[in-house]
């Protein structure tokens, strides 16, 4: 008998040139590369796939979860009419240095021109050098005409907004924002299922072989929203969009949880405890990130720590 029960994923690293090693020693892993820009927490795409490192189903991949048990895994969430997929994915991104200034798509767009989903995004700021910034939408009244000669003029930076961040703020970012994570800051990241990155501008970067990485000029500039920008307000405690909601939960001792017939993903970002559930309990620390299908029903978080609620 296949037992459902909270899955643990092994975490997939990415290389990248702004990358750090803050990582390995934030949350005492092992890590196979220095310069790690991205851990893929949990994601089903092709450019990676997780695969379950716990329980009866250790060595399944996340798609054939999805596959054999989709009803059991997704609940709700699972759509009839289109290809089983898991619609989320979730990131840690330590940025060591600046990331590009770059946009993402919405749906429409994304999947007549790339063949996938638009990539809506949040960031919950795991931890911030003092004076961080990140790059968060444009200035009041730049207009696309004005944003292109910006471009050509290399002269982009004038037209963003530079915003201060810290520890704990949560940021929502909604596809056609312009954006970019800046350096000093670790974020845990929860998107659509999609891999699109249009870059507007590298800051004059080079790789050792003394290229320049690919920009997208014309493509960002089609998916870019120059209208109304999306309001500051970082010092939220929960993030909800149609496609997922991000929600800061601290426990002291015990609480309660129900799936309620929906999957539910923590991401936990202080301390340690237990997932007690009918059929068992998993332990849980720092850097850890559980998914939880949607048929557990009722089971209890135990211990003192800090998590991220995604669903």
């Amino acid at each position: 008998m296949i037992i459902i029960y909270p899955f643990k994923l092994i975490p997939i690293y990415q290389d990248r040139i702004w990358g750090g090693d803050n990582l390995g020693e934030m949350y005492d892993r092992k890590v196979p590369i220095s310069k790690i820009g991205e851990s893929w927490e949990l994601c089903s795409h092709k450019k990676g796939m997780s695969v379950v490192a716990n329980g009866n189903l250790s060595g399944k991949t996340l798609q054939e979860l999805v596959e054999e048990h989709k009803i059991a895994l997704l609940g709700s969430k699972y759509d009839e009419n289109r290809n089983a997929i898991f619609p989320l994915m979730i990131k840690i991104i330590d940025a060591n240095d600046n990331l590009s200034i770059q946009v993402h798509p919405e749906d429409k767009y994304a999947y007549r021109v790339e063949g996938e989903s638009g990539k809506t995004e949040a960031w919950y700021v795991i931890a911030a050098k003092e004076n961080a910034q990140i790059v968060y939408g444009l200035k009041d009244s730049i207009t696309k005409e004005e944003f292109r000669q910006a471009i050509l003029n290399n002269s982009i930076c004038d037209t963003l907004r530079f915003v201060p961040v810290t520890t704990g703020d949560m940021i929502f970012i909604p596809a056609g924002t312009v954006h970019a994570l800046l350096d000093g800051i670790m974020v845990y990241e929860v998107q659509q299922n999609s891999d699109i990155t249009y870059r507007v501008y590298d800051f004059d970067r080079f790789d050792s072989n003394g290229k320049g990485r690919e920009l997208h000029i014309d493509k960002a500039m089609d998916v870019i929203k120059y209208d109304k920008q999306e309001n500051i307000d970082f010092k939220r405690t929960v993030v909800e969009c149609e496609y997922f909601s991000m929600k800061k939960m601290k426990i002291n001792e015990e609480k309660r949880e129900n799936s309620e017939g929906q999957f539910i993903i923590y991401c936990v970002t202080k301390g340690n405890g237990q997932i007690v559930y009918s059929n068992g309990l998993e332990s849980i620390v720092a850097g850890d990130t559980v998914l939880i299908p949607a048929c557990i029903g009722s089971f209890s978080i135990k211990g003192n720590m800090e998590l991220l609620k995604i669903k």
